[in-house]
């Protein structure tokens, strides 16, 4: 092996990762011991203060703070435990990495207390509390992002979304080279930034000229597989001027570009509406927003157990896809069905249907591109623009190639003769 070639080896990218993170094979709890006594959990957990006390938890670090129905606060925890919030976003372009410090230090500090147990939790407990929890790992731990995944993995079913993952590779190269340079010994780290009890980490809006914030030391290599020139997907034609379909990356990278926010639930396409659990549980909006039909990407005892019961009061049609938000579930058998529900939703005039799953993020936006593509005859990049102009969305990379393959197939039927639809 050459030594360039052996000098790229040593650079772990976010698909490195992401095949680290596929290994996997755990259920999604609602809540696990990752490592000795921190506990990495779901806002369901989080809120069941009985169950917080049966395990002997002190210390809460929400990093959901005040997102989509997480009610934790110093009030909410009182005196029986110390709580910390960060108002963190689940999507591809939150800079989390401002938070790596002060929650590791939460976690030490917790750690570090009489009988300290601490419970780190987000909404679904997979992408920001687990990355917070690596980030402590890596600063206090000295463990490479590599191995704290590895040990996490063996605990938990967790899946920090790209960019958290581009975001502790870029801290896992600064510790590296902080290790050779500095000579840094097996120390601990002083805490830096003191957080009081009940505290809520915020943004600094310091900037140094050029608009960088403060603190922030950026790594001088370019972060793999971030959104770079998006010139592939300008028109994605093959030899012939054939579509093709682009590939997974360069998808994520259409994706990136959106800076739109995700509410409960946002109209995506005329008449369809994505949203989140609460969504699909305030059924005075569903009725204020006219909604006729209800599919749940997330059905199941263990995610958004409404079922057909729960709308009973309502004329609201239901439908229950039971997928689970992880790569290695395959969603695929359920595009035909679900695209097929949405179209009868659709095939009234007053009909209007909301997909939903838990965040409103991956499985339902999933299966709302495989209706587009299927029944409003759309390429796969055309129905991401189309929905991405309304919500965020971001299946993951299991889903996402589960997507092109019906991209592909669909295209071998019917091929595009340009970018913006087929024939």
């Amino acid at each position: 092996m050459s030594d360039l070639k052996r000098k790229r080896k040593e650079y772990l990218t976010v698909k490195d990762l992401q095949m680290v993170l596929d290994s996997c094979k755990l259920h999604l709890n609602e809540i696990d011991e990752v490592w000795p006594n921190i506990y990495i959990g779901n806002v369901a957990v989080a809120q069941n203060k009985a169950v917080l006390l049966k395990l002997g938890i002190t210390h809460v670090l929400n990093a959901a703070h005040s997102k989509r129905g997480s009610i934790g606060n110093q009030g909410f925890y009182g005196n029986d435990f110390v709580y910390c919030g960060i108002p963190a976003d689940d999507s591809t372009h939150f800079d989390l990495d401002v938070y790596f410090q002060p929650a590791a230090d939460f976690i030490h500090r917790a750690l570090k207390s009489p009988d300290g147990k601490v419970l780190v939790h987000c909404i679904m407990g997979m992408s920001r509390s687990s990355t917070l929890v690596l980030a402590y790992l890596m600063i206090y731990r000295h463990l490479p992002l590599k191995q704290g995944l590895q040990k996490l993995i063996q605990k938990r079913a967790i899946y920090p979304n790209r960019n958290f993952l581009a975001l502790l590779l870029d801290l896992d190269l600064q510790l590296t080279r902080k290790k050779k340079t500095c000579n840094f010994s097996n120390q601990e780290a002083e805490p830096h930034l003191k957080t009081k009890k009940g505290s809520v980490i915020h943004k600094s809006t310091k900037t140094r000229p050029g608009g960088a914030l403060c603190g922030r030391q950026k790594a001088e290599v370019e972060r793999p597989n971030m959104p770079r020139g998006l010139s592939c997907l300008a028109s994605p034609e093959g030899a012939g001027g054939r579509y093709e379909t682009p590939s997974a990356s360069d998808l994520q990278r259409l994706m990136w570009t959106k800076s739109w926010s995700s509410n409960h639930l946002d109209e995506v396409y005329p008449r369809i509406y994505i949203g989140d659990m609460y969504a699909a549980k305030d059924k005075r909006t569903l009725q204020a927003q006219h909604i006729t039909h209800v599919l749940n990407a997330a059905d199941g005892k263990f995610s958004v157990n409404t079922g057909p019961s729960f709308y009973r009061d309502t004329k609201i049609t239901y439908h229950g896809v039971e997928a689970f938000d992880m790569p290695s579930f395959n969603l695929s058998p359920f595009f035909y069905p679900a695209a097929n529900f949405i179209k009868n939703a659709l095939s009234s005039p007053t009909g209007r249907v909301l997909v939903h799953c838990a965040m409103g993020l991956s499985r339902s936006s999933s299966l709302v591109l495989a209706y587009l593509m299927i029944h409003e005859h759309m390429t796969l990049v055309d129905a991401i623009k189309a929905v991405s102009d309304h919500r965020n969305i971001s299946p993951n990379n299991g889903f996402l190639e589960q997507l092109r393959e019906l991209d592909q197939k669909l295209n071998c039927k019917g091929s595009w003769s340009s970018f913006s639809g087929r024939t």
